[in-house]
């Protein structure tokens, strides 16, 4: 029984990870079921996030292409690890791969003992 689960989710990780180079598909739906609200105001929490998910869909189908291949992969693969994947995820954390790449300024090193 153990040998089975290992082997299902072995099988999963290698499908998600041959995967993440083509666009992701994530269930909104199971994504925002439980959202929370993130403030006070905030009354509608559910069609919040997805519209939320929606929009960063949106903008990763416009944008999927000029992202480098290994990130996209990583950027899924990280998503997939959580209960909920996440559109808004996957592109955050692609954005952030895209700065550090472009030449955004990065705090500079320390050396030990500075």
């Amino acid at each position: 029984m153990c040998r089975r689960a290992l082997l299902a989710a072995t099988l999963a990780i290698a499908t998600s990870v041959a995967a993440a180079a083509e666009f992701p598909t994530i269930s909104i739906e199971r994504t925002c079921r439980g959202a929370q609200p993130l403030d006070a105001q905030e009354t509608r929490p559910v069609e919040t996030c997805a519209r939320d998910e929606r929009e960063a869909r949106s903008q990763l189908e416009a944008q999927w292409a000029k992202f480098a291949e290994h990130n996209r992969r990583l950027c899924v693969e990280q998503t997939n690890l959580g209960d909920s994947p996440s559109y808004v995820e996957v592109l955050t954390c692609l954005q952030m791969y895209d700065s550090n790449a472009s030449g955004a300024s990065a705090p500079p090193k320390r050396r030990f003992g500075q």
